[in-house]
C-alpha cells in the first residue's frame, strides 16, 4: 500500500490525529464566538447583534480561519509523533510502508549518536522520508477544509439567531425523501398553518454550481425562500469576490424568485455592478450581453435588488423581525 493511502481514508492514522487535535465543525463555531468575545471583552447579548450582524459575522468567520490555521498546524506537526507514540511496532500492521519510513528515521538518529552520517546525507534521507508524508498531510488538510467550509455559514448564523433569540430549526425535512431545508424560522410546523409566514433559509459559503441545488430545493410555495451566502466579501477565498455576477443574480432573485442574503458590503458591491453593466450596455449600443442578459434584464435587476437582495442586517431587523410578528 502507498504512503498516501496509509495517511488518508477513513482508516488512515491522519483522520486519528485530527479526531485528538481538530475540533468539529459546531465546536469550532464555539471557538470562534468565545475568541471574537474574549478580543472585544464582553459576552455580545442581544443589543450588540441587532443593527452589526454582518460585521459580526464576518469577525466570526475570520476567528475560526485562525483557529482552524492553528490547529492545522498542531496536526502537521503532530503526524509523526503521534504514529511513533502510539502506532509503531504496536498496531502498525495496516501502515507497513510508514513503519518502513519511521524505522529508518530512528536509524539516521542512531547514526547521528555516533556520528557515522554527514551532513549531506543526513539532510536528504530526512527530506526523504518526511516530505512525501508532510505534502499528503498537507493536500488531505486542504480537502478537508474544503468539506468542512460548507458548515461554517450555518454554524455561525445559528449562534446570531441564538443570542438574538429567533426561533429556528436547523435540517428539517417535511416528509421522508423530502428535502432538508438548513433553517425554517420560526419552526416547520408552522409551514401547515401560515407558510407564508415562514422563512427557509438555505446557507452556500461560496456561490459554485451548488448554489443551484440551494434555489432549486423545494418546499411550499407559499414559504419565503432565501440563499445565505458569505461570498463576495474575499473572506473565503481571495477569489470570490468576482463570484456573483449578474448572470449568477438572475437566476438566484429572478428566475428562482428566491431572496439573496449577504454581507452589506457585498450588496453594495453587487447594485454597483449591475449599475456598471447597464452603463456598458449603453456605451456600447448593445441589447444583448456576452452572458445572455439583455438590457430589460438588467433594469428589472436593478429594481429588484433592493427588494431580493437583503444584508444579514436586514434578514435579522426587518426580514424576521416582520414574520415573528405575525406569529406573536
Amino acid at each position: 500500500m502507498a504512503i498516501k493511502d496509509e495517511i488518508q481514508g477513513p482508516n488512515g492514522y491522519l483522520k486519528k490525529v485530527r479526531e485528538e487535535t481538530m475540533p468539529n465543525t459546531k465546536e469550532m463555531a464555539d471557538l470562534a464566538l468565545e475568541k471574537y468575545q474574549g478580543e472585544i471583552g464582553k459576552i455580545l447579548v442581544k443589543d450588540d447583534v441587532m443593527g452589526c450582524a454582518d460585521e459580526i459575522l464576518r469577525e466570526l468567520f475570520i476567528a475560526e480561519t485562525e483557529i482552524f490555521s492553528e490547529k492545522n498546524s498542531e496536526i502537521m506537526q503532530n503526524v509523526l509523533p503521534y504514529y511513533y507514540d502510539n502506532i509503531y511496532e504496536k498496531k502498525d500492521e495496516k501502515y507497513a510502508e510508514t513503519s518502513i519510513q519511521i524505522k529508518r528515521l530512528l536509524e539516521i538518529y542512531n547514526m547521528c549518536k555516533n556520528e557515522t552520517i554527514t551532513t549531506d546525507v543526513f539532510i536528504k534521507e530526512i527530506s526523504d522520508i518526511t516530505v512525501p508524508i508532510i505534502d499528503t498531510v498537507s493536500f488531505s488538510q486542504k480537502q478537508s477544509a474544503k468539506c468542512r467550509v460548507g458548515e461554517t455559514l450555518q454554524n455561525h448564523l445559528s449562534k446570531i439567531f441564538d443570542i438574538c433569540e429567533i426561533p429556528y430549526e436547523t435540517q428539517q425535512q417535511r416528509v421522508e425523501g423530502g428535502t432538508i431545508m438548513d433553517f425554517i424560522i420560526p419552526s416547520s410546523d408552522d409551514i401547515n398553518k401560515a407558510p407564508d409566514q415562514v422563512i427557509n433559509i438555505e446557507c452556500q459559503t461560496t456561490l459554485k454550481d451548488r448554489f443551484r441545488l440551494t434555489t432549486g430545493k423545494s418546499t411550499d410555495g407559499k414559504v419565503k425562500r432565501y440563499l445565505a451566502t458569505i461570498t463576495g466579501a474575499g473572506i473565503v477565498t481571495a477569489r470570490d469576490t468576482k463570484d456573483l455576477t449578474a448572470g449568477k443574480v438572475k437566476e438566484i432573485i429572478q428566475d428562482n424568485n428566491v431572496t439573496l442574503v449577504v454581507l452589506e458590503s457585498v450588496k453594495a458591491n453587487i447594485k454597483s455592478m449591475l449599475e456598471e453593466t447597464k452603463l456598458k450596455y449603453e456605451d456600447k449600443k448593445t441589447t444583448v450581453g456576452k452572458d445572455g442578459l439583455t438590457v430589460d434584464d438588467i433594469n428589472r435587476l436593478i429594481e429588484l435588488s433592493d427588494k431580493k437582495i437583503v444584508s444579514f442586517n436586514e434578514l435579522i431587523t426587518k426580514d424576521i423581525k416582520s414574520i415573528m410578528v405575525y406569529w406573536q
